[in-house]
């Protein structure tokens, strides 16, 4: 009995993890100059839109292939909590947009633990909101 109930509870406990970890998709990606590998996390949306961690830099890209390349992202909610966040978009990619905020840590820490992060974007004057599940 004693038995069972240890493999029982390693197999719950080897669940867990994988869960855990499988929260956010995995990417690596080599150095330029091939010395160290760089390991990023993303999660893919159903409008194909991608939304990357990027824990070395301490912030998130959004990337949708679209037309209008000039977006505005001035918040985003972490399970319903917002937080007032800035937005780069990149020169040389300009589908892509880097979101930063001021709690750096903290944000990433919340983003590492978040079930639904929603993303309001602006074009102009119309507005969108982008909506990742990470489950």
């Amino acid at each position: 009995m004693r038995l069972y109930i240890v493999m029982m509870l390693g197999l719950f406990c080897t669940l867990i993890s994988q869960t855990a970890c499988a929260k956010w998709d995995e990417e690596r990606d080599v150095t330029g100059s091939g010395n160290q590998e760089l390991v990023y996390y993303f999660k893919t949306n159903g409008q194909g839109q991608k939304l990357v961690l990027d824990k070395y830099v301490k912030r998130l890209i959004f990337i949708q292939q679209d037309r209008l390349y000039k977006r505005t992202i001035k918040q985003i909610k972490i399970d319903g909590f917002p937080i007032d966040v800035m937005s780069d978009p990149f020169s040389h990619y300009p589908e892509q947009t880097a979101i930063t905020f001021e709690n750096k840590d903290e944000v990433l820490k919340k983003l590492f633990l978040a079930k639904k992060i929603e993303i309001e974007l602006r074009y102009g004057r119309d507005q969108g909101v982008s909506v990742f599940q990470i489950q």
